[in-house]
This record gives structure tokens, C-alpha cells and sequence, in this order.
């Protein structure tokens, strides 16, 4: 397969987004951002390999004459501010139309290029494609950084957030871990393990440019095991959304800052956040009971994110509550679900019920039970894998699946 090419697109216009959307295929891909934010745009240039940054001069799509408008210059500012902190970085601006006297200011300011919007694809292509050539000679190789998992459950309940408590713990054990409950009901993680969080994974989205080693030792939530938690609010605010721009740079920083990160995503159905969230992680752990509803929905599920082409390639099937001796069995179920069996996970009612009432993980209070057994030896399998079963970085994967979210414009 052909490298991936990676532009940001900073644009709110529905022409620009459409036809730019409709060019993007497995080998160009865009990152579209609303904002003229530099310190948002060079906290994304870290985070993924960038060939180009296309400006949308909205100016000129509305502008009735020649002069310099305010929002005009506003727009050679932004320009002059990458190019003179990145020179490297290629800026391409584009527009309806652009004026012959206001095109040399553009180019003065820095830009390299104009396109302009609803060129053919071929022409567009070639222009991108110059300036990806450019690029490639200045690309540097990627530190290595932590691994992600993540858990998803088309049913909401305690299953997913039990084994994300669990499995965080197991390689806290052996490396720095991180905790991200994602999942429904929300907060569960910090109710389960008896903890109160002064700063959530909202307010950690809302402030991208203070998350650092110190936010991250004084703010985050510490678990007595040592494990860092990051969690939803119990009542997150209706109009909080994000931005695969701003998801890929959270995701790069606390990949920094630990060996490992479990996100939990039990309960969550909506195929448009899973697709942000697990194009950008590195392992898959799929929750299911041997039950017929269980299976259904998450069969449903796994079926909607094929169906959006998200990489399966390291997922993994875990059946929780499971019986040996009943139907349908595990080799049944993974055959219909296409994913290998990672783990098989015994009722073990009670110990469960003792461990959520009392805060204590069955680690503590367990120690021996098959259960905490079957995790721990789930978390080894998964550590031990970083390296026999090396998966595309972070980069490569985001970069295929970025043109297709469906709320490129949250």
C-alpha cells in the first residue's frame, strides 16, 4: 500500500469540506480544523506527519472588492505566523476565486500555492503530490511511545468497566498505566474503585495546551494500586463534543506519558465516536456473552465499524460470564464475529459483587480466583504482543480513516 499523504484543512465552508471530502481516498487523507488556532495546529503537526496545511481564505469567497480587508489580513497574518515558525511546513491557500493583486500578498506571506475550490482531482492531486515529494525527504522516525486498548461492548453494563479496571491493573503492575473510562453509565470506573476526580476527560479536552507531565501527576486521579485514572463526569455537559484533531493530540500526549493506556468504551454505540476513539489505538478487546442478545448487538456492532473500514487487523474477542458446557461455545461465537479468542472469563458472581460493594479490586481480595488469574495472564499476553505483533503506528492509522469521520466539523 502506498504511504498516506496528510493535509490539514482549515476550513468552515461546506464547499470547501465537500469537495475536498470527495477527493480523499486511502492515500490522501484530510484533517479538517474550523479554528485558526496555531497553538491547536502545531500540537497536531506533533502528533501526526503533515505533508501540507491548506488555508480556506474565506475572505475571498465573500469579499466585494479589492481592498484589504480586515479578515483578509488576518488571513496573511495566520500564514506569515506558520511559515515563519515552521518554514518547512508547506501552506497551500484556497478559495472560490482569488483576486491577481491579492494572490502576491498571499505568496509574500508565505504561501506556496493557490488552489483553487472544485478543481479536478487530477489537478488538485498533482498540487498536493509536489509538495508531499518535498516533504517526505524531512520526515523523521516516530519515538516509540505507549500502547493503547481499548474495550468496546455494544451492551451497557458491568462487565466492560469490571475487566478495564482489572486489565489497567494487572500492567500497572509491570508498567505505567493509564485508565480511560469512556463508558456507559459514566464514571463508573472512579464509583467501582471507591475514587473522587478533580479534572475529567472533559476538561482535559477543553484544555489540550495545559496537559503536561505535572497536570497529569497533580490532576489525574490515582488509584492506591498506582494506577492514573481518567474519567468521564458522572453528567458530562449535553454540548460537549470533539474533534479527531483534538483527539489525536490528547492521545499522543498521554502516550507519552505512559507504557500503557485502557480506554473502556462499554456501552458506547455511537459508530461515529467508536471510529475517532479506535482508529487512533492500537489493540481491540470486543466484550461479549454467551447469550443471544449479547452476541446480537455486538455482532451488529463490529458489522457497523467494518462497514466504516476500520482495521480489525489486532482485535481480539474476550467472553465474559462464560460456561463451558453451553451453546453457543466459544469457537462458535468467534467464528461468526471474525476475531480470535483472547480470554475466557468465568461468572465468578460473587466475587465480583463483594469486590464493586467494597472498592477493593479482586486482586486484593481474590487474589487466586480464576478470574483475577484469567486477566492477569490477558495482561501479559497483551504487554508481551508490543513487539511480536507490531501494529501500524499511530500515524498510519489515523491518517486512512481521518477523511471518513462523519464529524470531521465537530
Amino acid at each position: 500500500m502506498p504511504d498516506s499523504r496528510n493535509y490539514i484543512v482549515i476550513s468552515n465552508g461546506d464547499d470547501c469540506i465537500r469537495w475536498l471530502k470527495a477527493v480523499s481516498d486511502y492515500s490522501t487523507k484530510f484533517i479538517f480544523v474550523e479554528e485558526r488556532d496555531t497553538s491547536k495546529l502545531f500540537q497536531l503537526l506533533d502528533a501526526v506527519n503533515i505533508n501540507a496545511v491548506l488555508l480556506h481564505m474565506r475572505s475571498q469567497d465573500f469579499r466585494q472588492e479589492v481592498a484589504l480587508s480586515p479578515a483578509f489580513q488576518q488571513e496573511v497574518a495566520f500564514i506569515e505566523e506558520i511559515s515563519a515558525t515552521r518554514p518547512d511546513l508547506p501552506v497551500l491557500a484556497v478559495a472560490s476565486t482569488v483576486d491577481e493583486q491579492l494572490l502576491l500578498t498571499i505568496m509574500r506571506a508565505g504561501a506556496r500555492d493557490f488552489i483553487p475550490i472544485g478543481s479536478k482531482d487530477g489537478e488538485l492531486l498533482a498540487i498536493l503530490g509536489r509538495y508531499s515529494l518535498l516533504r517526505r525527504e524531512q520526515a523523521v522516525p516516530q519515538p516509540i511511545t505507549g500502547k493503547i486498548t481499548a474495550i468496546i461492548n455494544a451492551r451497557p453494563g458491568q462487565d466492560s468497566v469490571m475487566l478495564a479496571i482489572h486489565l489497567a491493573q494487572a500492567m500497572q503492575e509491570k508498567e505505567p498505566t493509564l485508565l480511560v473510562d469512556l463508558g456507559m453509565p459514566h464514571a463508573d470506573s472512579l464509583i467501582f474503585m471507591g475514587m473522587t476526580a478533580k479534572y475529567s476527560f472533559v476538561d482535559v479536552m477543553r484544555n489540550l495546551g495545559r496537559i503536561d507531565d505535572t497536570l497529569i501527576d497533580t490532576g489525574f486521579a490515582k488509584h492506591k494500586s498506582g494506577l492514573t485514572v481518567l474519567s468521564m463526569p458522572e453528567d458530562p455537559e449535553d454540548d460537549f463534543q470533539i474533534s479527531p484533531a483534538d483527539i489525536y493530540t490528547v492521545l499522543r500526549t498521554l502516550r507519552k506519558s505512559f507504557s500503557q493506556v485502557v480506554i473502556n468504551l462499554g456501552g458506547v454505540t455511537r459508530v461515529d465516536f467508536l471510529q475517532l476513539i479506535l482508529s487512533s489505538v492500537d489493540r481491540l478487546i470486543v466484550v461479549a456473552e454467551q447469550s443471544v442478545p449479547s452476541c446480537k448487538r455486538n455482532y451488529e456492532l463490529l458489522k457497523a465499524l467494518r462497514a466504516q473500514k476500520l482495521e480489525m487487523q489486532n482485535a481480539g474477542l474476550v467472553l465474559d460470564h462464560y460456561l463451558g458446557r453451553m451453546m453457543p461455545d466459544a469457537d462458535n461465537i468467534a467464528a461468526s464475529f471474525g476475531l480470535p479468542v483472547l480470554c475466557l472469563l468465568p461468572p465468578a458472581g460473587m466475587v465480583r459483587l463483594a469486590s464493586v460493594n467494597t472498592g477493593d479490586s479482586i486482586f486484593e481480595q481474590n487474589p487466586k480466583s480464576l478470574y483475577a488469574t484469567k486477566v492477569r495472564e490477558l495482561a501479559m499476553r497483551l504487554m508481551e504482543s508490543r513487539e511480536q505483533s507490531p501494529k501500524p503506528s499511530l500515524v498510519a492509522r489515523v491518517q486512512r480513516l481521518i477523511a471518513e469521520l462523519s464529524f470531521v466539523r465537530s
